[in-house]
């Protein structure tokens, strides 16, 4: 009867940790990428996993809104984001984001942006434009790169994972 506690113990945890285990927030630098080859960072983007749309065919997530979204300076409401769409890797979320796609209309300097990025496409084909929102005047564009993904587990993921080592403790204590 013992063994059976324990092996039930043990699957109940296992089965917490794992329905969690793939939510996380990915953070990633966005990297503009000028005709002479030059780089730098213009902001960065945060995607929360958790909730995303999964497709089991293709082993990938997709998300429709941001979390966080930096670009030029500016701190962009998530309201802002006329259309947005992220795609990561499910299996290997430490890859971060493979597609990004978004369409901003910022009121506050008066610009609208887009961008559009995918990793398996041709470089050449990932870019950003920023326009006037009054006049719809280009005001520039140029490439668009990622920068390395920093992935942090939710808060959920964490707190599963204290659970199941305070009840590992438990049961070693109570079998000396």
């Amino acid at each position: 009867m013992n063994k059976i506690k324990k092996l039930l113990s043990t699957l109940c945890l296992l089965a917490a940790v794992s329905t969690q285990a793939n939510a996380a927030l990915i953070t990633q630098d966005l990297i503009e990428v000028a005709s002479d080859g030059s780089t730098g960072i213009i902001g960065s983007i945060t995607i929360d996993t958790n909730g995303a749309l999964y497709d089991p065919v293709f082993g990938t997530g997709e998300v429709l809104s941001f979390v966080s979204f930096n670009f030029l300076g500016y701190d962009i409401p998530v309201e802002d984001g006329y259309s947005f769409q992220a795609i990561f890797d499910t299996n290997n979320i430490y890859a971060g984001i493979e597609f990004l796609d978004f369409d901003i209309d910022f009121s506050l300097p008066g610009w609208a942006f887009q961008g559009y990025f995918d990793a398996f496409d041709n470089p050449d084909y990932n870019y950003f434009t920023v326009f006037d929102s009054g006049s719809a005047d280009l005001l520039f564009v140029n490439g668009l790169a990622l920068g390395q993904a920093s992935v942090v587990s939710e808060p959920a993921t964490l707190v599963m994972f204290g659970l199941m080592l305070g009840l590992l403790g438990m049961r070693r204590k109570m079998q000396k």
